[in-house]
């Protein structure tokens, strides 16, 4: 990429015939001086002695501004919050508008998605009644496609300009062909830059992702060297979760969304949807949080409340263990909550239980603890005589606080945990070749039941007819088998895509100890296949190939009315992820459909997938007999 340079300056004076406002661009970084006449700040009416105002000491400095940032849009974006934020951005009038990227859903090589979706997006920003300033994140910009798209609509992928002699540098953290990754063409051009405007009032840095999260950092430090000795601030967003980091003496702030994917669990988890509302200073930037609910202050999570909150909640600090049954109904059992308190500061946390179902709890609803630091309390939960219509689901509900003091402040985290019931199904026992033919199967009794668990991302699941699935779990001496047979009536698949943009099957399988694979926790399954259909099994594709057990068999063979998948993980790789002979694993398996000539899939599972909000802890427990 050429060197790019964009520059902006704007100049605001005053004339008898009201207010002018010149606009600049090109290349020359020069601010003009004001050219208009001065005029009183306030009149007002003399006052002797008292009066009812404080001063006359305005704050109105000619050099200072108001801009507004907004942050992620992406991953399962919540419709109406970044149209609501625009909204609201009128009425707060900032100067400009700033972006920290990932804008649209991307991800994609087909021009004519990606037509729809910034087609969608430019119509929001034309709302606004103030510019707006593009960065370009990994779901914007990243395959060649996704990169050329961007050329055409807006230009360089990184850029820069000067306003009232404030320095602001966007850069493009994915521009090196694949995510989080920046080219040394950039840093380079962006030395240039610096070089250009040593001495700014201050200079403002404007990237998607947090590149020093990331272990191999890239070339980020590089661009902190850089920026060592001056006064700056920067930017950016990707992990949907708020934090402010200090690092070589300036502010480092990762956003949180406005309007992508998040549980919003509120400001002090650094989850929820805002925009950031930032006053030029010679100081720097002052900041603040402006969620669509209410204002926040900058600090509103900081390194040390991110830490305790790792550890005291996202550490899987409050878990909450399943009670697993056989048979058809629940008859009773007992669960436990298990909370480690792993800081350095004495935690209180109270309990309320709520039942869900009707069975006889036969402990202490209420429940207030103290608990020193570096301590560990259990809670046991236990319950009998359900009734016969009690089966797999929440039985019980547990509310709990979370409070602690830190610099003459109290911390509040609230949040609820689940009691659940979950049916225990049997392996059977078989031995299967991996061949793509289902007929040595004993039995594919599991089946898709529809309703929820089939969601669409562009049209609509038209029932059992448009795509279904069944399968069945079997184990023999050596392996443990998945069996599944998928109907489909049109299949899709196209050589070089991503898997999940066509016809596949995922099977997610967990084997570690009962305690660490029913925690209820937003987690990757400890492992995952996703597998293409193809005409010859031996062309199967498998997404992440390399990361299976030695001795995985896996094949998808497409069949007259869909295809047929079987999967074989070694005994081996079971027995060592339990810690002993394997009696339990959580399965689960997902369809993803895609039609050929038809925009959008759509994605059935068996159970909710396990980081899913309404997925089960333990849920998809299969048990060896």
């Amino acid at each position: 990429m050429n060197q790019l340079r964009f520059c902006f300056s704007l100049l605001l004076g005053l004339s008898a015939t009201g207010a002018v406002v010149r606009a600049h661009s090109g290349h020359n970084d020069e601010i003009p001086a004001n050219p208009g006449r001065e005029i009183p700040t306030i009149v007002i009416n003399p006052a002797d002695g008292k009066h009812p105002w404080t001063s006359l000491d305005l704050n109105n400095d000619p050099t200072n501004f108001q801009f507004a940032i907004i942050t992620d849009n992406t991953a399962a974006a919540r419709p109406g919050v970044l149209p609501d934020a625009f909204k609201k951005l009128n009425w707060l009038q900032p100067e400009f508008v700033m972006s920290v990227g990932d804008l649209i859903q991307g991800y994609t090589e087909d021009r004519a998605e990606l037509k729809v979706e910034w087609d969608e997006f430019e119509g929001f920003v034309s709302k606004l009644q103030m510019p707006f300033f593009y960065v370009a994140g990994n779901h914007d910009y990243t395959n060649p496609v996704m990169g050329e798209v961007w050329k055409e609509r807006f230009g360089p992928s990184y850029y820069h300009f000067i306003y009232r002699d404030v320095l602001f540098i966007q850069l493009n953290s994915n521009d090196a062909g694949r995510p989080h990754h920046m080219t040394q063409e950039q840093v380079d051009w962006f030395a240039g830059v610096l070089a250009k405007h040593p001495n700014p009032r201050w200079t403002l840095v404007f990237t998607h992702t947090p590149l020093w999260n990331f272990p191999d950092q890239n070339l980020w430090p590089q661009v902190e060297a850089l920026l060592a000795g001056r006064k700056h601030t920067v930017f950016a967003g990707h992990h949907h979760r708020y934090v402010k980091d200090v690092r070589n003496d300036a502010n480092y702030y990762t956003l949180a969304t406005t309007g992508g994917a998040s549980p919003l669990r509120g400001p002090r988890f650094g989850e929820f949807d805002h925009v950031m509302w930032a006053t030029m200073t010679d100081e720097g930037p002052i900041l603040a949080n402006l969620l669509l609910e209410g204002i926040w202050p900058e600090d509103v999570r900081t390194e040390r409340t991110e830490e305790l909150q790792a550890k005291l909640i996202d550490d899987n600090s409050i878990a909450l263990q399943p009670i697993v049954f056989e048979g058809d109904h629940f008859k009773g059992g007992r669960s436990s909550l298990r909370f480690s308190n792993d800081t350095d500061l004495p935690v209180e946390l109270k309990l309320s239980l709520r039942q869900t179902a009707n069975t006889r709890f036969k402990g202490q609803r209420d429940q207030t603890l103290a608990v020193p630091p570096n301590e560990v309390v259990m809670v046991d939960y236990p319950f009998s005589d359900a009734a016969p219509d009690v089966g797999e689901g929440v039985i019980a509900e547990v509310d709990w606080t979370l409070s602690f003091k830190l610099d003459d402040e109290t911390f509040n985290f609230d949040g609820t945990e689940t009691i659940a019931a979950v049916q225990a199904r049997s392996v059977q026992t078989a031995t299967i070749k991996v061949d793509g033919d289902l007929r040595d199967w004993p039995d594919l009794p599991h089946h898709f039941a529809g309703g929820a668990g089939a969601t669409g991302n562009g049209r609509e699941w038209r029932g059992q007819a448009d795509s279904d699935f069944r399968f069945g779990v079997a184990a023999d001496a050596d392996f443990l088998y998945v069996g599944v047979e998928v109907t489909d009536d049109a299949r899709y698949t196209k050589a070089g895509d991503r898997a999940n943009a066509q016809d596949s099957i995922t099977v997610a399988l967990d084997a570690r100890p009962a305690a660490t694979r029913n925690v209820k926790v937003g987690r990757w399954p400890d492992l995952a296949f996703t597998l293409v259909p193809a005409e010859n099994a031996a062309d199967t594709r498998v997404n992440g190939a390399n990361r299976l057990p030695e001795g995985t068999q896996q094949v998808a063979r497409l069949t007259p009315h869909g295809y047929a998948v079987e999967i074989a993980v070694p005994k081996a790789y079971l027995d060592q992820k339990a810690g002993e002979d394997w009696r339990e694993v959580r399965v689960n398996v997902g369809l993803t459909d895609r039609d050929p000539e038809t925009k959008g899939r759509v994605n059935l599972t068996w159970m909710p997938v396990w980081q899913a909000d309404d997925a089960l802890a333990g849920s998809g427990t299969f048990r060896r007999r």
